[in-house]
């Protein structure tokens, strides 16, 4: 899927996105969470992939002294700004990361990169010592319920918790890396599809199924009862070092 493609859908969506991605709020708390007592006061903060901004706003909680926000698409979140942040927007593998940070963020974002593991690196080699990386993806796992009925992955590139922190350079040392399922409940197969469009993740179907074979699977799902949607959300954080038994161990690994 194209950068333009993802782009376009969140664009087409992005206020039913605020209302009805539940999950992602959920992993931008988690996330949020996670990092509070790693990340020094005051700092210098871009996050990669806005979106609504349900990260940005525990990210402004921080105090921080300067702030990057980059999407592909979406605006600045509004969030009454007294002074906004600075707005990096367009493709984040193309474009110029400002230096010496204390925090690079990004929550539901990484499945949507071609390569993952080059943008972290990346995200790694803008922070200062001691600067935190916090992302979150989605694993291989994340909607079997879809991948049992035949249907294709929703993002190109999802990886768990172990393949984003192999990613890691030297020096950055491993802080959390972690897999969760959040299951979600619908009461017909309309209404998961309908979710799936609120939220933009529609490029699930990629264009190949006409509008009779999707009615068709639909009936088929309105029949076999309690219908879910799993969501599998891997959490990477890490800390830049720089000490030489930080980048034996990550060697090793």
């Amino acid at each position: 899927m194209t950068p333009a493609r993802v782009g376009a859908a969140f664009s087409r969506h992005l206020q039913s996105y605020a209302t009805n991605a539940h999950a992602q709020r959920r992993i931008a708390l988690t996330l949020a969470r996670d990092m509070r007592p790693y990340v020094p006061r005051q700092p210098r903060i871009f996050e990669a992939g806005h979106g609504s901004g349900f990260l940005t706003r525990a990210l402004v909680a921080l105090e921080p002294r300067a702030l990057w926000l980059n999407d592909l698409s979406a605006p600045l979140p509004d969030l009454a700004w007294e002074t906004p942040p600075a707005r990096l927007a367009g493709e984040i593998t193309r474009l110029a990361l400002p230096q010496g940070l204390d925090l690079v963020a990004s929550a539901s974002m990484l499945q949507w990169i071609a390569d993952p593991e080059a943008l972290i690196r990346r995200f790694c080699a803008v922070l200062d010592t001691g600067g935190v990386l916090a992302v979150s993806g989605f694993g291989p796992e994340n909607f079997p319920e879809l991948a049992a009925l035949g249907l294709p992955p929703g993002a190109p590139s999802y990886r768990d918790s172990a393949a984003l922190a192999k990613a890691l350079p030297a020096g950055m040392e491993l802080l959390v890396a972690r897999d969760e399922a959040i299951r979600l409940h619908f009461p017909s197969a309309h209404a998961l599809f309908t979710h799936l469009r609120a939220t933009g993740v529609n490029g699930l179907l990629g264009g190949r199924m006409s509008p009779a074979a999707l009615r068709s699977l639909m009936a088929r799902m309105d029949g076999s009862g309690d219908l879910t949607l799993t969501y599998r959300p891997s959490y990477c954080l890490a800390r830049k070092s720089g000490r030489d038994d930080v980048s034996r161990l990550q060697d090793e690994r």
